[in-house]
């Protein structure tokens, strides 16, 4: 399991039990490795005593989120629990400690968002979207929310957090109000596939992927497609920053073809100068886990070596000029990146095929045999 983010502070990555955050510059601020939880009724000392092993399997993380006003990091753990840290400021470093205990939940937490504003995070499993009260402001841990009738791919939210952005696989992206979220605003309609990735952008507007190799705008407040953009491949990812022109978006898409990036400009402020650059290929060896972009139009990727299976940091510089991204072989980021996952295998690769629909045809069969049937009939 594996996830990369950046926010306004730091940017921060984890793969398998461990978490890291890195400054900006990609000086390391802190580490965090995830504590298993001990077989119930079983001692520290216990397993080694009786001479038998914890069969559980560790507890690895499959997503998290930071809000760096309330400074808290949300993990969500591959065990089905919710652990929550706070962090502070230690000199130039971080420091951390845990927060409240473990809120355990029925399915995987998949994408999770932060509403700072109420203190509260929102995170989905497979087709329900639940509240988690993670300062302790209330009694009730957890409430559901909201639900798709497939699953939650992506989860954003408007600036004013009075709505909340859902996308599926069925092809929907739901507007609901916020906290009256059995209130739906709209539905942006129009992708044929899956909807991978969701962005909110100002003006009020969304820009979402999808696996019909569609790029869409959308005025999310009405449900309204602005304009759309052809992709060469099925998308399975999306990150958005603004370039120096606050009316322009620079997107990144990360393709289902593994060692791909798409990357296009998109103009708000019109339907048509929507421009599709040359794709970024990295080396056939590596895999594509995740892509971040943060406002200095730095890309950063975390990959894995198909041989060995071990991570690694790419880095990217935008050249507007190029409007192409070129590598940062010597950032500092690469390298402590190695120094601090060195050694560690990823055993699974999210498998993105299954978002795809599959038509199941029983009826073929049936009218060849009925075909051969009748042929048989007319030559007695």
């Amino acid at each position: 399991m594996y996830d990369l983010k950046i926010y306004s502070t730091c940017t921060v990555t984890a793969v398998k039990d461990k978490i890291v955050f890195f400054s900006p510059d990609g000086a390391v601020l802190h580490e965090i490795v995830v504590l298993q939880k001990l077989p119930p009724g079983s001692a520290e000392t216990g397993n080694e005593q009786n001479g038998k092993q914890a069969n559980n399997p560790p507890a690895n993380v499959v997503t998290f989120e930071y809000s760096p006003s309330a400074k808290v990091l949300a993990v969500s753990l591959s065990d089905k629990t919710l652990r929550c840290y706070s962090i502070h400021q230690k000199g130039e470093e971080l420091d951390s400690s845990p927060l409240g205990d473990c809120i355990p939940t029925a399915r995987t937490i998949v994408c999770m968002k932060f509403l700072p504003k109420h203190g509260v995070l929102i995170g989905s499993d497979k087709s329900d979207c639940f509240e988690f009260d993670v300062l302790g402001k209330s009694e009730q841990k957890s409430k559901w929310i909201l639900g798709h009738m497939s699953q939650i791919l992506g989860i954003a939210v408007n600036d004013d957090e009075r709505l909340i952005i859902t996308c599926d696989r069925d092809e929907k992206i739901k507007v609901s109000s916020y906290p009256e979220c059995h209130n739906i605003e709209c539905y942006c309609l129009g992708h044929l596939e899956y909807v991978a990735g969701i962005e909110t952008i100002p003006s009020q507007k969304l820009i979402s992927v999808s696996g019909d190799r569609t790029l869409r705008l959308w005025d999310f407040a009405n449900g309204k497609d602005i304009c759309q953009l052809s992709l060469q491949d099925p998308a399975v990812g999306l990150a958005v920053q603004k370039t120096m022109d606050d009316s322009e978006m620079l997107c990144v898409v990360r393709s289902s073809v593994q060692n791909k990036i798409e990357v296009a400009l998109v103009r708000c402020g019109t339907s048509d100068a929507n421009l599709l650059y040359d794709p970024l290929i990295v080396d056939e060896s590596l895999v594509i886990l995740s892509a971040a972009l943060n406002g200095a139009l730095q890309l950063l990727l975390l990959v894995m070596e198909k041989e060995s299976k071990c991570a690694r940091m790419l880095v990217y510089d935008f050249s507007l000029e190029k409007r192409q991204f070129i590598a940062s072989t010597d950032h500092l980021l690469v390298k402590n990146f190695e120094a601090q996952f060195s050694g560690v295998v990823i055993e699974h690769v999210r498998d993105y095929s299954t978002l795809f629909k599959h038509s199941i045809d029983n009826l073929s069969e049936y009218f060849e045999r009925k075909k051969q049937k009748i042929g048989s009939k007319k030559s007695k």
